[in-house]
């Protein structure tokens, strides 16, 4: 759908009274932006859907945490899979952290 019919289908959503549309929808269209105000600026402790976090965003303080490298944005879907590396990829994987981490430059030193 369009992002401009998506708007129409959503003014149109405020009728009320079918005899005076066009006062329904800017009354509706004043209501949500009043509500949008207050949940934006008045009330900044209360969970909106303006400040939830998105399906795929992890909250800040587990991204703190561990190593650097394995910081990542968001979630993984989808069924997990269990892989089992042999001896040659354990070693790249090893020697990939060890050149590429920050927390870890100390002690190659």
């Amino acid at each position: 759908m369009y992002p401009i019919k998506r708007f129409l289908w959503k003014l149109k959503s405020y009728v009320r009274n079918r005899s005076r549309p066009e006062g329904s929808i800017a009354e509706g269209y004043i209501a949500e932006e009043c509500l949008m105000f207050c949940s934006l600026y008045v009330a900044e402790h209360v969970e909106t859907r303006h400040n939830l976090l998105g399906r795929n965003e992890l909250d800040e303080n587990i991204l703190n945490e561990g190593l650097n490298i394995f910081v990542t944005n968001g979630q993984a879907h989808g069924k997990r899979e269990v892989k089992i590396f042999n001896d040659e990829a354990l070693t790249k994987a090893h020697r990939y952290v060890l050149f590429n981490c920050e927390e870890i430059e100390p002690y190659v030193r």
